[in-house]
């Protein structure tokens, strides 16, 4: 067992239990979403630095030159002294710009605020000081918002917050953005970009901004859903596929309303057999990227070549 100082006070920790964990059995109110160093909502500082570098995956120099660091993550084996993180210091204002229902569970979310990002990067949107969600982004720097497809789940505390209570003009706080997701291909690379269900909601920022930089190589996007009617944003993917040559869209679903019946995972393997020169986008729950970054590993995607944005449950609880 290993002891540290929060708030002033002796708090001892169990055999293999995080700082986060910690805390929150002992009563404390953490602010902590994912607990799995992504969403980064369990920030906290820590005056000895050097016992907490293992905690501080995916974090920014400068959070790093603050000594700030990943409560899930943080296993210390010996003493240490920890501190909240002042919430000004990590996140920032938003305004809703809009709420609109894209089908019958997927919602688009913009917002206004001062935020530098790369479309495909997520930030973790709060509701107050407890309770946050990652999402990724589907807007662009040329557009006067931030983009968010989030999907209602009945029994989730934040989607169902966002569709019955969050309004035109309200408020909430923001931090980030995070993650490598986002355009990094040369003109001419052929891409590869594969979505399940709102992981349609990166690729969509992705392609925007690839054509906008006028990629020249040809652009493959595969949407994939349970049933025909989970598909959203038909109309404009269509738009832009009329509009630019190298972009084709492929849509699939066991439905037999889909555009396309087939498997997604088959439909790849048969269509996007040789990847060897590719540029490969997956986006979805975690067992989808998992088994499409196999498939795209065989194929002949080098890994560095394969990017990945995975949804991850907050802590086993829906969105």
């Amino acid at each position: 067992m290993t002891a540290i100082v929060f708030e002033g006070e002796p708090i001892t920790l169990d055999e293999g239990e995080t700082v986060l964990d910690g805390l929150l059995r002992l009563g404390h109110s953490i602010p902590h979403g994912c607990r799995s160093g992504v969403c980064q909502s369990c920030l906290l500082s820590a005056t000895e630095i050097d016992k907490v570098a293992n905690a501080q995956t995916g974090l920014s120099e400068a959070q790093k030159q603050l000594n700030f660091f990943l409560g899930c993550q943080c296993l210390p084996t010996e003493a240490m002294t920890v501190a909240r993180v002042d919430a000004d210091v990590s996140r920032i204002k938003a305004t809703v710009m809009e709420k609109t229902q894209l089908n019958d569970q997927v919602w688009r979310l913009r917002l206004t605020a001062d935020l530098d990002y790369r479309p495909g990067q997520y930030v973790t949107l709060w509701r107050d000081e407890n309770l946050a969600r990652s999402y990724s982004l589907a807007s662009t720097h040329e557009q006067p918002w931030l983009e968010f497809h989030i999907r209602h789940y009945p029994e989730g505390e934040f989607s169902s917050w966002l569709v019955e209570s969050l309004s035109k003009d309200d408020t909430l706080e923001l931090n980030g953005p995070l993650g490598q997701f986002f355009y990094t291909a040369q003109s001419e690379d052929p891409m590869l970009m594969i979505a399940m269900g709102t992981g349609l909601a990166p690729i969509w920022g992705i392609v925007n901004e690839a054509l906008m930089k006028q990629h020249r190589g040809p652009i493959e996007v595969v949407v994939g859903a349970k049933q025909a009617k989970d598909f959203y944003y038909r109309e404009e993917l269509g738009a832009l596929q009329a509009q630019f040559d190298n972009l084709q869209v492929h849509w699939l679903s066991l439905d037999s309303d889909s555009p396309e019946t087939a498997n997604l995972y088959d439909y790849c393997q048969s269509n996007f057999s040789q990847l060897s020169d590719h540029k490969v986008y997956l986006c979805g729950g975690t067992s989808f990227v998992k088994k499409l970054r196999r498939y795209a590993f065989m194929a002949g995607a080098s890994m560095r070549d394969i990017y990945a944005d995975t949804f991850i449950a907050f802590g086993g609880e829906p969105g």
